[in-house]
C-alpha cells in the first residue's frame, strides 16, 4: 500500500513529527508513505528525505494565521490551480490512499476525491472557531472515506454531538523517551542558567506561540517563586518569525514580574528527552491543543505533569492519577497545582510512574501505527476496521 500524506504546513511541528514517525513504523509493515508539502521552510523536507521518504512540493501557497487576510484570500483564489497540481502528485506517487492533515486542507481533499483516491481526513486542531469548524466538518463529511480525529475533544469541537469518528492519538516513542536511558546532565544548559540541588526545575516545551499560553505560566511562576523561593523555569521552544511580537511581550512580562534570572527561553532544542530529564515538573500552560506530543513525551519520561484542560489533555492524563489538570487561562490554579507538586515529592513521583505506564500501554508508536493501518484499510475496503481497546478503560 502507498500513502500520500498531505501536510498543510512545511515547518517541523507536532503533526509533522507524528506523520514521520508513523511512516517509519508503517514501512516495517510494507506500507510506504510519501509526503506532499506546500511552500515554505525546507526543514521538515530535509529530515524526511534523510530518512528515505519521497517528498513532493508543487508550487502550493500555505495557509496563514487568520489575521493574514490578504494571503489567505490569495490561497483561496489559487484553489482550482492547487487542486489540479495535487491531483497530478497523486498520480506521480501512485497513491493508494490520501492522508489529508488539517481541517482546512481543502484542496488536497478535493483533489483526492476528484481523482477517486480513498481519502482519510485527519482533524488535529482545536484553534478554529465557528462557523469555520462546521464548514470544514461538512466538507470532510461529504468527501472523506474515513474521518479521524486527534482526540475525542477534537471530534466534539468540529462535529455534531451524535457523530463519532475514529480517534488516532499522537504517539510517543517510549524507547527514545526512556528515563532509564537518558542522562540528565546540566552541562547541556547555558552557563547563565542556575540549576542546583536546592532548586526545583520547572519546564515547558513548545514553540513560542500564543496558543501555548506562556504568559499564564510566567504569572504563575511569580506566585510559585513568592511561595517557594528557589525555582528555575526552562522554556524550550523555537522563536517563530511570525510570532515575534508575542515573544517580545513575553520578554517584557518576564522583566515586569522580576523573573529575568529565573525564567529562561532556551530556543529550539533537538535534545528534548534530555531536557525533560532535567525537569522536576513539566508544565503545559496552553489555551488550545489537540493531542499535545509534549505531554506524551513528559509521560514517557516519567515526569510529574501539570497541564491545562484543553483539547485531549484530559484523555492523555487523569487529574489526581497521572498528573494535575487545571483550567486554562488561570494563573492562580496553575500556580497552586505546581506548588502542590513541589510540596508533595512522593505523590509527584507516583503520578510520574503511572504516566509512564499509561504512555506504554495507550500511546506507544506501535499502537498509533496500528490505528493508522486500520484507518487506511477501512478507507480502501470501504468497511469499518475493528478498533482496539478504548484509552478510557486503561489506567
Amino acid at each position: 500500500m502507498r500513502v500520500l500524506n498531505c501536510l498543510p504546513d512545511p515547518r517541523v511541528g507536532g503533526p509533522q513529527l507524528r506523520a514521520l514517525s508513523v511512516a517509519e513504523k508503517l514501512r516495517e509493515r510494507g506500507i510506504e508513505t510519501s509526503f506532499l508539502l506546500p511552500n515554505g521552510t525546507d526543514a521538515f523536507e530535509q529530515r524526511t528525505v534523510e530518512r528515505g521518504f519521497d517528498v513532493y512540493r508543487p508550487d502550493l501557497p500555505r495557509l496563514r494565521p487568520p489575521h493574514r487576510i490578504g494571503a489567505n484570500a490569495r490561497h483561496l483564489a489559487n484553489l482550482p490551480s492547487s487542486t489540479r497540481q495535487i491531483a497530478r502528485v497523486f498520480d506521480a506517487a501512485s497513491a493508494d490512499v490520501a492522508h489529508v492533515n488539517g481541517p482546512l486542507n481543502v484542496q488536497a481533499g478535493i483533489a483526492a476525491a476528484a481523482d477517486d483516491v480513498p481519502l482519510v481526513w485527519h482533524f488535529n486542531d482545536t484553534s478554529m472557531s465557528w462557523p469555520v469548524t462546521r464548514i470544514a466538518a461538512a466538507v470532510a463529511t461529504r468527501l472523506a472515506d474515513e474521518i479521524v480525529v486527534a482526540a475525542d475533544a477534537v471530534d466534539d469541537h468540529y462535529f455534531s454531538a451524535d457523530s463519532s469518528h475514529r480517534t488516532i492519538y499522537a504517539p510517543v516513542d517510549v524507547n527514545a523517551f526512556d528515563p532509564d536511558r537518558i542522562d540528565p546532565s546540566v552541562d547541556r544548559l547555558p552557563e547563565a542558567v542556575n540549576v542546583d540541588s536546592e532548586r526545583t526545575v520547572i519546564g515547558a516545551i513548545g514553540n513560542l506561540n500564543p496558543i501555548k499560553g506562556y504568559e499564564y505560566l510566567l504569572r504563575a511562576t511569580r506566585r510559585v517563586v513568592d511561595r517557594h523561593g528557589s525555582v528555575t523555569v526552562l522554556i524550550v521552544g523555537k522563536r517563530l518569525e511570525t510570532r515575534a511580537e508575542y515573544v517580545r511581550r513575553l520578554e517584557r512580562l518576564r522583566s515586569k514580574l522580576d523573573l529575568d534570572g529565573i525564567v529562561h527561553f532556551l530556543g529550539h532544542r533537538s535534545d528534548v528527552a534530555e531536557m525533560l530529564a532535567l525537569f522536576d515538573i513539566f508544565v503545559l500552560s496552553s489555551v488550545a491543543e489537540a493531542c499535545p506530543m509534549a505531554v506524551l513525551e513528559a509521560m514517557a519520561m516519567r515526569r510529574p505533569i501539570v497541564a491545562t484542560d484543553v483539547g485531549g489533555v484530559s484523555e492523555q492524563i487523569r487529574d489526581g492519577t497521572h498528573g494535575w489538570v487545571v483550567p486554562p487561562k488561570e494563573s492562580g490554579s496553575l500556580a497552586t497545582a505546581v506548588s502542590q507538586a513541589i510540596c508533595q515529592s512522593e505523590e509527584r513521583r507516583r503520578r510520574g510512574k503511572r504516566a509512564r505506564r499509561r504512555a506504554e500501554r495507550v500511546f506507544s508508536l506501535a499502537r498509533c501505527a496500528d490505528r493508522h493501518e486500520r484507518a487506511y484499510l477501512a478507507a480502501v475496503d470501504g468497511e469499518p476496521a475493528a478498533e482496539d481497546v478504548s484509552p478510557s478503560t486503561v489506567s
